[in-house]
C-alpha cells in the first residue's frame, strides 16, 4: 500500500549494534550485493580513505612502460630495506624503551657476562669494550654471539675499543682489572688495579655521567671504594657485586647439604667479600623455618660436622677454581645479570651489594661492604638493618677494619 510505501521511505537505518551510525563505515545489503559487488565496494572505500604519498623516482621508473622485465634488476640495485618497509628512516623505540649496558673489559668475566644477559634479554643494546691490542678478538666474539640473534631477544651487539660508544649508558659493568693470581690474596691486588680504574673511569664517567656502575674488579669492595672517588659519582650510584655471589654459593652448598631446591633456602654472607666475610646463620631460613631455632649450634663449633665447613668452602670456592681453571666466570656472569635487571627493570630486589657501612653494626670506619641492600632504577635505595647477634656485628666490624686498613694503603695518581 502507499502508506507502506511511505513509512518504509522514511525509516531510518538502525544503528550497527557494534559500530553505531559511524560515517564511512561499509554496509552491505546481502539481497543486493554480489560477491564481485562487495569487493568493488570495499576497493572504492579504501581508495577514497587512503591518501595515496607521491611516488618515489625508483616507483615512477618501475611504473613506466616497458620496464616491468627489468623489475628484479632494479630491486636488487635498490635498497631492500625500502622495498620491504618504504621509504622513510625506520622508527626508532623512546630512549626509555632501549636499555643500554655497556661492560668495560672483556676477560672470560665480562664475556660471561655478556653471554648471559643475551640470553636472558635484559638490554636492547650491549657494547663490549675492550684495548686496541683485543679489538680484532672481540670483534670475533662479537661476530659468533650475532649469529645466535634467532634463539634470543633482538639486541644490538657493538665491540669497541673508544669509550665514546659506551655514552649514555643506563649501567656501566666493570670485570676489567689485573688477574687474581693463584694463591693471591684479593686484597693483594689493589695496587695494580688502582692504577687500572685511574685510567678507565674518568671516561667512563664522561661519557655516561647518569650510568649506574656495576665494579666487578676484585678486591671488590676496595675498588668499590676506588671508582666512588674517582668518578665523583653519587655513592648510591656505584654498587660492589660484593658477596652476592659469596651468598649463592651459600645456599647452594646449604641445599645440596639438605638436599632440598635452592630457592627454598634463605640466607646470606656479608661483610667483605674474601676471607674475612660472615655468614649469617642467625637468619637462615629453609621454607621460612629458622635454623636456629631448630638446630641452637649452627654457625658454632657445636654445630654438626657437614655444616661446620659449608661457610668455609663458599670462601675457599674461587681459590679452588682458579687453582684448576685459571679464573672463574659462569656463577659471576649469572650474577650480574641478576643486578642489572633489578636496576633496568626497577624491580626493588633486597640483595648483599658492597655497599657504604658507615655507622651500621657499630662501623665507625668509610668503607665499603656488602649489607642487604634495596636496588632499583637509581642504584642503592636503601639498606636494611638486618638484626644480628653479638658475634655477627663483631665479625662484620673487624672485616670493616681489615678493608680499611687496606684503604689506608691506596695512593692516588701512580699510573
Amino acid at each position: 500500500s502507499l502508506g507502506c510505501a511511505h513509512t518504509r521511505a522514511r525509516r531510518r537505518p538502525r544503528p550497527h549494534p557494534v559500530f553505531g551510525s559511524v560515517p564511512g563505515v561499509l554496509r552491505l545489503s546481502p539481497s543486493r550485493s554480489t560477491p564481485r559487488a562487495m569487493f568493488a565496494s570495499f576497493a572504492a572505500r579504501a581508495t577514497a580513505a587512503t591518501p595515496r604519498r607521491a611516488p618515489t623516482s625508483r616507483e615512477t621508473r618501475r611504473s613506466a612502460p616497458g620496464n616491468n622485465r627489468n623489475r628484479a634488476r632494479s630491486v636488487r640495485a635498490g635498497s631492500l630495506r625500502e622495498d620491504l618497509f618504504g621509504a622513510g628512516s625506520p622508527s626508532i623505540p623512546p630512549k626509555r624503551l632501549r636499555s643500554k649496558v655497556s661492560i668495560v673489559g672483556t676477560g672470560q668475566v665480562g664475556l660471561a657476562c655478556a653471554y648471559s644477559m643475551i640470553n636472558q634479554g635484559t638490554a636492547r643494546e650491549l657494547v663490549l669494550h675492550d684495548v686496541p691490542s683485543k679489538l680484532d678478538a672481540l670483534e670475533a666474539e662479537v661476530e659468533d654471539l650475532r649469529h645466535g640473534a634467532e634463539f634470543v631477544q633482538q639486541i644490538s651487539i657493538k665491540a669497541t675499543c673508544d669509550f665514546k660508544d659506551t655514552a649514555n649508558s643506563d649501567i656501566v659493568i666493570i670485570p676489567a682489572g689485573a688477574r687474581q693470581r693463584e694463591g693471591e690474596s684479593r686484597l693483594d691486588l689493589v695496587a695494580r688495579n688502582v692504577a687500572i680504574f685511574e685510567s678507565i673511569v674518568p671516561p667512563i664517567a664522561a661519557a655516561s655521567p647518569d650510568a649506574v656502575l656495576l665494579i666487578l674488579t676484585n678486591p671488590c669492595d676496595v675498588m668499590t671504594h676506588v671508582a666512588t672517588h674517582i668518578s665523583g659519582f653519587a655513592p648510591n650510584k656505584v654498587i660492589g657485586t660484593g658477596t652476592a655471589l659469596d651468598t649463592s654459593r651459600f645456599r647452594a652448598l646449604l641445599a645440596e647439604y639438605l638436599d632440598v631446591d635452592s630457592g627454598s633456602v634463605h640466607g646470606m654472607v656479608l661483610g667483605e667479600h674474601g676471607d674475612s666475610s660472615v655468614a649469617v646463620w642467625s637468619q637462615c631460613t629453609v621454607g621460612g623455618v629458622r635454623l636456629m631455632d631448630v638446630h641452637p649450634g649452627i654457625g658454632t663449633e657445636s654445630a654438626e660436622e657437614g655444616l661446620k665447613n659449608i661457610h668455609a668452602d663458599v670462601v675457599n670456592a674461587a681459590g679452588r677454581i682458579i687453582q684448576r681453571k685459571g679464573y672463574t666466570n659462569w656463577a659471576l656472569g649469572l650474577t650480574v645479570t641478576n643486578i642489572a635487571k633489578c636496576i633496568l627493570r626497577d624491580e626493588r630486589h633486597v640483595l648483599p651489594l658492597s655497599v657504604p657501612a658507615f655507622g651500621k653494626h657499630g662501623i665507625d670506619v668509610d668503607v665499603r661492604l656488602s649489607l642487604p641492600a634495596m636496588l632499583g632504577s637509581e642504584g642503592v635505595l636503601e639498606v636494611l638493618n638486618m638484626p644480628l647477634t653479638e658475634t655477627e656485628q663483631e665479625a662484620i666490624r673487624r672485616s670493616a677494619a681489615t678493608l680499611a686498613e687496606v684503604q689506608s694503603k691506596i695512593v692516588f695518581g701512580r699510573q
